[in-house]
């Protein structure tokens, strides 16, 4: 292995710090789970080196109200980064699993560690720490990709869902706990329908519709960028892993009282149908797969 690849396979807790220290301008946090301990540390070490004003903090963590509710991610420890470091954006992504945390697009760490303290201390976790500035970039562009799709949360938004995820109640699968559950996702579904609309053409307000469309069309490219053709079916499944809030199989379209399926899968339908007309993406129909315009030869298809 070449000395810009380093394997790790134990104190991950100096690995995160080292990073942290090599952070001057922008830090990247892409983990699942949040804990109050690590973002301590995040905390005190932008404080002790000054850069409360000048890092920038991007973190992309899963919000989705299983994982809040059981105090996997924590809400309020990010508030507290976001009050600590004002220039902090805090993202939620449906079915993330990846672990990566990039400094200042010089150095990453790819691991199975999550940004908690199991994964600092407890855990048995392995990873790659990368220096090589073209395998850096790579994964840069990646994580770019990623908050491209996420939902940006707001301080408000964070607020709320700390407050949400304080009310439940140790016994599982409760009434109140379900209705909690919902509150959390209308929370993520109404942070990501404003940032849409933020997004509108200037004297243009766009209609919640149309923001939903903007979510599936993006979800599409993205998904049609990192796997190559794909058919409908195959889509259906990774965009409900990355918005469950939106995509609500309980939830069916209903016209003069018949019923033609699941109104999120009419949605997907509608933001091909848009991606299609704008010539970005492409039907082919021997075999049943959406494809990217103008995609350069030699890109994986899918068997």
């Amino acid at each position: 292995m070449s000395a810009s690849v380093t394997l790790i396979a134990q104190d991950w807790e100096a690995a995160f710090r080292h990073l942290f220290r090599e952070a001057t301008e922008e830090l990247v946090l892409v983990s699942p789970f949040i804990g109050s301990e690590p973002v301590e540390v995040l905390c005190e070490e932008v404080s002790r080196r000054n850069l409360t004003t000048t890092l920038t903090i991007r973190c992309v963590a899963n919000f989705s109200p299983p994982h809040l509710l059981s105090g996997s991610v924590d809400s309020s420890a990010l508030l507290k980064l976001t009050t600590a470091c004002p220039r902090t954006q805090v993202f939620h992504l449906g079915g993330l699993h990846a672990k990566v945390y990039i400094a200042d697009r010089k150095a990453a760490l790819i691991t199975s560690a999550n940004f908690t303290l199991g994964g600092w201390r407890r855990n048995r976790e392995l990873g790659l720490r990368l220096e090589d500035p073209p395998l850096v970039a790579e994964t840069y562009h990646w994580a770019q990709a990623l908050w491209r799709v996420s939902t940006p949360l707001t301080e408000d938004d964070l607020s709320r869902l700390s407050q949400l995820s304080a009310t439940v109640s140790p016994v599982r699968r409760t009434q109140e706990e379900k209705a909690t559950e919902e509150a959390v996702q209308e929370v993520l579904v109404r942070a990501r329908l404003q940032s849409l609309q933020e997004e509108g053409i200037q004297g243009f307000r766009p209609s919640p519709q149309w923001s939903e469309n903007r979510i599936f069309a993006t979800t599409i490219l993205y998904l049609l960028r990192a796997n190559g053709p794909m058919t409908t079916q195959e889509l259906h499944p990774l965009i409900q892993a990355l918005h469950p809030e939106l995509c609500d199989d309980t939830v069916e379209r209903i016209i003069d009282g018949v019923r033609f399926g699941k109104r999120w899968k009419h949605m997907v339908r509608n933001a091909q149908q848009y991606l299609k007309r704008l010539g970005k993406i492409a039907y082919d129909p021997h075999t049943r797969r959406w494809a990217l315009v103008g995609k350069p030869p030699g890109h994986k298809l899918r068997k």
